[in-house]
């Protein structure tokens, strides 16, 4: 990898007896603790990586903030916060390492939009973004929901088509894609094995990728999506690399998409 790269979306799971998982689960992950997250960051030369709360923990943040601490500010974090959430709780959790909140529009038990919303005066204090998690094909105003925010919105997963619906030319990315070139939000290029129903390294959705990093590179942030939980198969990081060669035509496109947006928008 390029000197610095980042991995910007990888998730810690911790041990259930000291991390309980939320009831409310939509499923349930094996262990994926942060020494083994570390060795992989070490193993591929990624310099730093961004954990998001998982939705298996609900609004308990403690395994995410706990891998924190003890990552020697290798890491950052994005948490979803209690709605209750006060501004000096959110200051705390930025003193640890978050820079963001997350809205899960997918799986059970997210914060709602209008809840991180009404944080916007904190958020845009403490220089912290929205991570958006959402089905694009099924939010018909994504320009109208990203302004909401009032802050930076990173969109998880290159907007999460449904498989065999990654065409770039769909009306729903299309928005997406002109979003991203006109700098209205960034994107996470993760989880191509959750967009697609070919093998890896799961061409099908290259084009997507390429007119995305096309579009605006600088917008564009590239995301191991590790431990890939939920997932029905095994995931391999060198078809994870693979596939990211072929998104990126060059080095220095490449170097862009995997340091460019991640330090200003995880490390400030």
């Amino acid at each position: 990898m390029s000197a610095g790269a980042w991995d910007g979306h990888a998730h810690v799971i911790g041990d259930p007896a000291r991390f309980p998982f939320w009831t409310g689960r939509g499923y349930t992950p094996q262990t994926a603790p942060l020494e083994a997250y570390l060795a992989m960051l070490d193993h591929h030369g990624l310099a730093h990586g961004v954990l998001v709360q998982p939705s298996v923990y609900g609004h308990d943040n403690r395994c995410l903030l706990d891998a924190l601490d003890r990552a020697g500010g290798r890491l950052f974090g994005i948490v979803a916060p209690p709605p209750d959430a006060t501004p000096h709780d959110l200051e705390a959790m930025h003193q640890r390492g978050v820079r963001g909140v997350r809205c899960n529009l997918i799986n059970p038990g997210g914060l709602l939009a209008g809840t991180i919303a009404g944080w916007q005066p904190v958020l845009r204090a403490l220089g912290w973004h929205v991570e958006l998690h959402l089905a694009v094909e099924e939010t018909p105003d994504l320009a109208g929901l990203v302004a909401r925010f009032g802050v930076p919105v990173a969109i998880d997963h290159m907007g999460r088509p449904a498989p065999a619906r990654v065409d770039p030319a769909s009306p729903y990315l299309r928005s997406l894609i002109d979003l991203v070139r006109d700098d209205a939000c960034l994107v996470k290029l993760s989880a191509p094995y959750r967009l697609s129903n070919q093998a890896p390294p799961w061409r099908d959705v290259t084009p997507l990728a390429q007119a995305l990093v096309a579009a605006n590179p600088r917008a564009c942030v590239w995301g191991s999506d590790w431990p890939h939980v939920d997932t029905a198969a095994p995931v391999r990081m060198d078809d994870l690399f693979e596939a990211l060669d072929a998104w990126c035509p060059d080095n220095e496109t490449r170097a862009i998409v995997t340091a460019g947006a991640a330090p200003a928008l995880f490390g400030g």
